[in-house]
């Protein structure tokens, strides 16, 4: 089955300024996107109140929404507003100035900590319940989870706490490292079964080993692939493939794109539509 779509928020209030991600926003939501997908330390704590403000203009329970806590993001401060005006002020200016931009971001005044903290995360939750306008989350996910480290058996089992009382309806973990090694964990630890896994598109996910079919993926990060793909390979592969394979490959919720600027939602909207009723369509790439 041909995965719907969904829209990443992690560049609000980092790259991409409140307007422009709200517009964004509702421009996904106007073309059909119903996924929407965000994070405590998204845009430095700040990109859930964007998302927030962009809820209560539309109908709660027809959109669904993820969020991750694990991750904490630095107090907001003049200085980290001034420098993230500037950042977009210079890449306004200069696109190319990107990776620069990107290491400064990664200075030890701005970045964030991680925690398996029970208290902290509930603290994290509880905020991003307040900042998104919301009474529960569709999905909560530990961020960028590293197997074996202390404190995740916990974690696991307060999510499943939290499900029982409504407060979210599925939880999951986030793997950007080796997935097979992150399934395996989660699977030892009975932490699979009634859970979703967010992972970037990767060889690994479009080649699922049989006993890990079963799990529910969200995948992201699909243009990244892609490019990378066309560098080792050499051959070019759309959009549209990726669709057809991760349809074919694994139970896929959803593929969460950046889509910022319209022409480049529009190209995916149109490609997924297409590949929905069996028609295959290229689909214009992330620059």
């Amino acid at each position: 089955m041909i995965p719907p779509l969904g829209f990443g928020t992690a560049a609000i209030m980092g790259r991409i300024s409140r307007r422009r991600g709200a517009q964004a926003l509702e421009r996904a939501h106007a073309a059909g996107i119903r996924h929407f997908d965000t994070a405590r330390s998204y845009g430095w704590g700040e990109a859930e109140s964007v998302v927030g403000d962009f809820l209560r203009r539309h109908v709660r329970e027809e959109i669904r929404i993820v969020s991750k806590c694990g991750i904490v993001p630095v107090r907001p401060s003049p200085l980290l507003s001034m420098a993230k005006s500037a950042a977009r002020w210079a890449l306004s200016l200069a696109p190319g100035l990107k990776a620069q931009v990107a290491r400064a971001a990664g200075a030890g005044n701005f970045q964030p900590t991680r925690t398996y903290d029970l208290d902290v995360l509930a603290g994290s939750l509880q905020t991003s319940l307040a900042e998104l306008g919301v009474t529960y989350l569709d999905d909560l996910l530990l961020h960028n989870f590293v197997p074996d480290a202390p404190g995740v058996e916990e974690v696991g089992a307060w999510f499943k706490t939290l499900k029982r009382a409504g407060t979210i309806r599925r939880f999951g973990f986030s793997v950007e490292g080796d997935l097979r090694q992150g399934l395996a964990f989660l699977s030892a630890k009975d932490l699979l079964a009634d859970s979703v896994v967010q992972v970037p598109v990767s060889d690994f996910l479009l080649d699922l080993p049989a006993e890990w079919r079963g799990v529910r993926f969200i995948a992201h990060s699909p243009f990244s692939f892609l490019r990378r793909q066309a560098e080792t390979t050499r051959k070019t592969a759309t959009l549209s493939d990726l669709l057809q394979a991760l349809g074919g490959a694994c139970t896929c919720d959803a593929l969460v794109c950046s889509m910022f600027a319209a022409d480049h939602l529009e190209a995916n909207i149109a490609t997924w539509r297409d590949c929905s009723l069996g028609e295959p369509r290229s689909a214009q790439q992330a620059p």
